[in-house]
């Protein structure tokens, strides 16, 4: 039975909204002024209610490919581009408001930024931060979407970028699909490679960052940053340089 239809008005989804503002609904409901209608069967709620349930919440929608999420009975085409472009929304609202602070002092200050661009990503995304010599924001690049567990980053080219836009200093920052924080052995060598280029571009490396599931992990804050950039002025006064 379809008891939807029958709520007062004042309960209605967009009712509520006018009446009380958007956080004043459930997510179930937010869900339902965005698909505007149901199935034969199930009313609106009903469909946005499975689908939080199938996809364990907004974030599940959002890592969920278009072609799964076309599984779920009553999903169209139209309702599924409405739901990524609503989420694609939210992201870039999040992201524009903290990259209006201008600057880039810390690893969470660089994670807060970049969070919204790289968590839940199904696939390995690649972010550059560029700064100039007071740590202010350049500009945020995107180098690269890879697999499940690769993208392809190439430190020349992150170091191009950096002397075309006259930055003084990067932040490096990706995200790992799977959620795990910890660097892989690539994610280590990908570092020390730009630190070197850095050290002879006269551009400074502050930080590599990378994004999980529920936080992230900072080379320079656990001080492997410092320890690679020891290692190469060794290699350099080892050399004779």
């Amino acid at each position: 039975m379809n008891d939807f239809k029958k709520r007062p008005d004042n309960e209605m989804p967009r009712e509520k909204l006018v009446a009380g503002g958007a956080r004043s609904l459930t997510d179930g409901e937010l869900l339902a002024i965005i698909l505007q209608t149901g199935t034969k069967g199930k009313d609106v709620l009903s469909l946005a209610l499975e689908i939080l349930h199938v996809c364990n919440g907004f974030p599940g929608i959002e890592k969920t490919g278009i072609d799964e999420l076309l599984t779920i009975p009553g999903l169209s085409t139209a309702k599924v581009t409405k739901l990524k472009a609503a989420i694609e929304i939210g992201r870039r609202t999040i992201y524009l408001s903290r990259a209006a602070v201008r600057k880039v002092t810390s690893s969470k200050e660089a994670f807060l930024l970049l969070e919204p661009l790289l968590k839940n990503m199904a696939k390995e995304n690649f972010m550059v931060i560029l700064l100039n010599s007071r740590n202010e924001l350049i500009d945020v690049k995107r180098i690269g979407e890879g697999t499940v567990n690769a993208a392809s980053v190439y430190p020349r080219e992150l170091m191009e970028i950096g002397i075309r836009t006259s930055a003084s200093g990067l932040i490096l920052s990706h995200n790992h699909p799977s959620g795990s924080v910890v660097p892989s052995l690539e994610d280590r060598r990908l570092t020390m490679n730009m630190l070197a280029l850095g050290e002879l571009s006269s551009i400074i490396l502050h930080d590599h960052i990378i994004v999980g599931s529920s936080g992230y992990y900072s080379f320079a804050d656990d001080g492997a940053l410092a320890s690679m950039k020891q290692q190469f002025l060794h290699s350099l006064q080892s050399a004779g340089c």
